[in-house]
């Protein structure tokens, strides 16, 4: 919200300065982001009349000029604006004047004729561009031999505040003054007479309000008989400029005036173009309006409009149309101010790719009590300078739908609490009053009602926050602050999510942090089969869809990366996927996972030896020292997996007690260029829930007896795998075999064509004595007769 100071200073003016004033509204919670002049500096510039013009006898494109300061006497001046003519009113530079630029003027002689001073242009001053190519021309009532920065009211400042959303009430001069009152203590008053211009003649224009709910109040005037050659004051388009809004003619700059003083959005229609009576309901799917910014609408089903006989004439609360728009042509306005709902407007805006200071206001909330007041206020306004005759108000109200006032208790011993100081009564009333609530007394403290355009007072805590902020925050004492600590215990089984992220990192590899959002196309070409949540409101087109993998924001991060010329590239990520469920109430369930890409060289290169690049079991090992942490090593299968977004013959499933809790393997060639990326890319993706639990250690006797190892290979077909094998030799029950170890795989001469050869160590010892050959024979025997039964293997 940008405003002229002096502007607010007609509403409440406190005795601070404009650095203290806002210091004091950055400390009340509206943060001031700029400060900045009306106008550069400039000295000795007046309102002048030309009293008469003469062409230059020795240059084609200069004038002499005779003009009236004010002094006395006419000052002739050299001019080569082409729009100067006899009896126009203009802004003169006198003889020792300083423009911007710290640029003096003095007398001087123009192809030898004197010239004692300057007439200027908007541009020469500073001030807003006119658009015009020469002087900048003034009212004919301007006063002649005024300084024009007393005209323009220059030695102003424009306050650009940055509003939290729920401080929708601050959306204008009169919102700010409230909270410069209440926490300055200067008086505040209404600048101007506020008038009742309900007319005796019926209005014209009948109203019909069909959605009450989305519409509880629709006000409506309609004016004839004025001037439609009259122009915005300059006082107007002075302080509608200082509030960032463009002068666009009388009509628009009353309405848009009226939302920056009161922060009521209006429009105005040509009543003459408007066809039957004026409807206030949903669009019609694929109904169709040209805004005023002449951009077409295909409207949806769930936009309000404002709508003729015609058709749709205006979006509510966002955009009028350019059907019914009111032009210099026009002699009969219908003037609108309506309160619409938030939750009606909320979003709507976004959708069409619009974003206006209607819309931002409607969304945070606007005082349903201010239509009838803002439609006075525009009336008097434009009668004032345009003359004219007002109707009698049309007026549709739905008083159950109107939002309701809210009543918080408050208590004495929760101000005491929460800020750490006593309150006097007195005050915390005063503070309510200067606020423009109403407060009464009750055995534990108060029961305060919220005023109509406080509609974000909810709960006590608010009130609390009123009074903190109205008080001073930097007015309350420094109290230590007493938070004994208690530490959650960390349970023996429970794995540390910081201990496995510490444990990537010191094998090489960086954390990063993703958007849950992606793009539509790239979450269907990672996870078809995976149903995903859309994003009503998308902060862009490419990030629209709830991730059901993070395995997108890590090849986007890792395409990053290569753009920029790393070549070895190491990530992972501790993050939530979304997975489609209409039975939960967020639409979704949400999974924390932990996920990781590499591509590149194994290591840095070195002087000393070649490196290779990375391939499947490089991470494979990554992920297997997390598992190992969390003790889990031997209870993990890796089996083959047809995943979409992983290479069909170097991908696996991983699978703990039976269910598959994450996939490991090379992105698919078909999807590198879909992501960008170059070389082959390894990721793994496994749930957190499953390797945050880790066995406890049990500790138990060292045997003093001496191991066994026993050698065997195995010939199996090719098709085998590895741990399928050493799944059948643990079937084998026996209370002397440790471990069982892969040190070999051969195919070649003396394997058979299609089968390998797959070397052992089992290693055999027992708790209290020492293996007996037989003992060690029988077992051995026993596990060549289960691997022939599991896998058809033969001692080779």
């Amino acid at each position: 919200m940008k405003f002229s100071e002096n502007w607010l200073r007609e509403w409440t003016s406190p005795e601070w300065d404009t650095n203290t004033l806002s210091e004091s509204l950055s400390l009340a919670g509206l943060e001031v982001d700029d400060v900045e002049p009306a106008a550069p500096s400039f000295s000795n510039v007046v309102v002048a009349q030309v009293v008469s013009v003469e062409k230059h006898p020795d240059a084609d494109k200069l004038n002499i000029t005779q003009v009236d300061t004010g002094d006395g006497e006419l000052v002739q001046i050299v001019c080569g604006a082409p729009n100067v003519v006899a009896g126009m009113k203009v802004c003169c530079a006198k003889v020792g004047a300083v423009l911007p630029g710290d640029f003096k003027i003095k007398k001087a002689k123009l192809r030898g004729q004197p010239s004692n001073g300057m007439l200027c242009s908007t541009n020469e001053l500073g001030l807003p561009d006119d658009g015009i190519d020469g002087l900048h021309v003034l009212p004919e009532d301007a006063p002649i031999g005024t300084d024009v920065r007393e005209y323009f009211d220059l030695d102003d400042s424009c306050i650009d505040v940055d509003l939290t959303p729920n401080r929708a009430d601050c959306f204008s001069v009169l919102g700010i003054a409230r909270d410069v009152h209440a926490i300055s203590g200067a008086q505040f008053s209404v600048p101007f007479e506020e008038k009742q211009m309900a007319g005796t003649e019926t209005c014209s224009q009948a109203v019909v309000v069909k959605e009450a709910q989305a519409c509880p109040k629709y006000l409506g005037a309609m004016v004839s008989g004025f001037d439609t050659n009259a122009e915005t004051p300059v006082w107007m388009v002075q302080k509608l400029h200082r509030c960032g809004v463009r002068s666009l003619g009388l009509v628009v700059d009353i309405t848009n005036y009226v939302l920056m003083e009161l922060g009521q959005p209006m429009h105005a229609f040509d009543a003459d173009k408007l066809q039957g009576d004026i409807q206030v309901r949903f669009a019609n799917d694929g109904e169709r309006i040209v805004t005023l910014d002449e951009k077409e609408l295909q409207l949806k089903g769930d936009t309000l409009v404002i709508a003729d006989d015609s058709g749709a004439i205006a979006v509510a609360g966002i955009m009028g149309g350019l059907a019914t728009s009111v032009t210099d042509d026009t002699s009969k306005i219908f003037f609108e101010s309506a309160h619409f709902a938030r939750l009606a407007i909320t979003g709507k805006a976004r959708n069409y790719g619009l974003h206006t200071d209607s819309s931002m206001r409607f969304e945070r909330g606007v005082d349903p009590m201010l239509p009838e007041r803002a439609l006075n206020r525009a009336l008097d306004l434009f009668t004032s300078i345009a003359g004219g005759t007002v109707s009698q108000f049309v007026s549709e109200v739905s008083a159950e739908n109107l939002p309701q006032i809210a009543t918080i208790n408050l208590r004495r011993d929760t101000i005491l609490n929460r800020l750490g100081i006593e309150v006097a009564d007195a005050q915390v009333v005063d503070i309510f009053n200067k606020l423009g609530f109403e407060i009464a007394a009750n055995d534990q403290g108060w029961s305060v009602t919220a005023p109509s355009f406080r509609f974000d007072m909810a709960i006590e805590m608010d009130l609390i926050e009123e009074i903190g902020r109205v008080y001073g925050y930097n007015n309350l004492p420094e109290t230590p602050v007493l938070a004994p600590m208690s530490l959650n215990e960390l349970p023996e089984d429970e794995q540390s999510l910081i201990a496995l992220k510490n444990t990537l990192v010191q094998r090489g590899f960086n954390e990063v942090v993703t958007y849950s959002f992606v793009a539509e196309d790239k979450q269907k070409a990672i996870a078809p089969e995976l149903p995903y949540v859309l994003l009503k409101n998308p902060i862009s087109e490419d990030m629209k869809a709830m991730r059901t993998t993070l395995f997108p924001g890590l090849l986007q991060s890792v395409a990053y990366n290569q753009n920029r010329q790393q070549s070895r590239v190491r990530l992972f990520e501790a993050g939530l996927v979304f997975y489609k469920d209409d039975s939960d109430a967020t639409g979704a369930e949400q999974v924390p996972m932990l996920a990781g890409a590499i591509v590149g060289p194994v290591a840095d290169a070195s002087w000393h030896s070649t490196t290779r690049n990375v391939d499947f079991y490089d991470l494979k090992g990554d992920l297997e020292s997390l598992l190992t942490m969390s003790h889990l090593q031997a209870h993990v299968r890796y089996e083959p997996t047809n995943n979409p977004a992983l290479h069909p013959g170097q991908s696996a499933a991983i699978m703990l007690d039976g269910k598959e809790v994450g996939v490991i393997g090379q992105l698919h060639p078909q999807l590198v260029k879909t992501f960008d990326v170059n070389g082959n890319v390894f990721m793994f993706q496994i749930r957190q829930d499953a390797i945050l639990n880790k066995q406890v250690p049990k500790a138990s006797a060292i045997s003093k007896f001496p191991e066994v190892q026993r050698d065997l290979a195995f010939v199996v077909q090719e098709s085998v795998t590895v741990q399928a094998l050493i799944d059948a030799i643990n079937t084998v029950t026996s209370d002397i075999l440790k471990s069982v170890d892969l040190f070999d795989i051969y195919r070649g001469q003396g394997v058979a064509e299609e089968h390998k050869s797959v070397a052992i160590t089992l290693t055999l010892q027992h708790q209290d004595r020492t293996l007996q050959d037989e003992e060690v024979e029988a077992l051995v025997a026993e596990i060549l007769t289960a691997a022939k039964q599991a896998v058809n293997a033969e001692l080779r």
